[in-house]
């Protein structure tokens, strides 16, 4: 009977069904990889094979989505589709998942929070195509669903994880901030060194205040901004680029909820899954209100962006 196990195995195996174990310097493999790295997908916020991993090849039946499927198992793992072109192999899919330091938990048991990177330039799952799409698994709200991650908001994280990055795109939009009203003599608006995001400390001892941020080259804004408000309590906070003002505040007594309104669609109560909600989060033991700006402000490319705010307690 062994000897029929074996022959139905290598039935499998050579049908596709079961990916075939492969060593790095399998030519089929480094066939592959070749084109993976002409397709520059490092620009895209994957991280650089790691030739020292676990690689499977797994062959497509006929008329599916793919022909071939590479799946590497190293410090992350890694799923990369082809397709056979008349001028050879085309890189059409690519699926790398960080794994995080932090257990969560699910009706189907425990499992480590995740951040997960797809680009795909053929449609090979659910994905949108022609654009990077970022997922997280896990318990923090920060990240979790309904928010729309960018890459700048998540390079941070896989840092902080103990990933590498360093061949990941850095942030090369700059932005200028002022203060415009008559608080510039107690308040401070000042550009943070960080290498995806622009990130600005706002410190207030007016308790409220006014400020303006521009682009330095104009209609080049930067992926991500981050705002840090030095507040003892927030009363409110406004962020407005000419056609759209969001209006937000944190509620002074508990659960110290947010509430938004946005005045383009007349919404009195935006919810997380608005393109408008501002994702905010307090550290109380610093009295920081760290406030993440809505990609949707700046898809326009405004001239602009004019931002106030007031402290309960000023």
């Amino acid at each position: 009977m062994r000897w029929l196990y074996l022959a139905l195995l290598t039935v499998v195996v050579g049908c596709g069904w079961l990916p075939e174990k492969l060593s790095p310097g399998d030519p089929r493999v480094v066939e592959l990889l070749a084109v993976v790295v002409s397709s520059n997908h490092t620009a895209l916020g994957f991280t650089p094979i790691d030739t020292n991993g676990t690689f499977r090849l797994e062959i497509a039946g006929r008329r599916g989505a793919y022909d071939r499927m590479l799946h590497i198992y190293a410090k992350t793992s890694r799923t990369l589709a082809f397709r056979q072109a008349p001028g050879g192999w085309r890189w059409i899919h690519e699926q790398e998942t960080f794994e995080g330091p932090r257990d969560y938990s699910t009706v189907d048991g425990i499992f480590k929070e995740s951040i997960c990177l797809t680009y795909e330039t053929h449609r090979v799952a659910h994905w949108r195509t022609n654009q990077l799409n970022i997922t997280y698994s896990g318990a923090d709200r920060q990240l979790a669903h309904p928010r729309e991650l960018l890459l700048a908001d998540v390079l941070p994280v896989l840092a902080g994880w103990g990933h590498d990055i360093s061949a990941a795109p850095t942030n090369r939009a700059a932005v200028t901030a002022a203060i415009t009203d008559r608080t510039e003599r107690r308040n401070r608006i000042s550009v943070v060194p960080d290498p995806f995001r622009t990130v600005l400390e706002v410190e207030s001892p007016a308790g409220i205040g006014h400020a303006r941020l521009t682009p330095a080259v104009a209609g080049c804004w930067p992926e991500r901004i981050v705002l840090r408000l030095h507040l003892a309590a927030l009363e409110s906070f406004e962020v407005d680029n000419g056609a759209v003002k969001i209006h937000t505040e944190f509620k002074a007594q508990p659960p110290f909820a947010q509430v938004a309104s946005d005045s383009s669609s007349g919404e009195k109560q935006l919810g997380e899954a608005s393109p408008y909600w501002i994702f905010a989060r307090r550290e109380r033991s610093e009295n920081i209100f760290e406030l993440t700006l809505p990609a949707a402000l700046l898809k326009d490319a405004p001239a602009a962006l004019d931002i106030r705010w007031i402290d309960y307690l000023r």
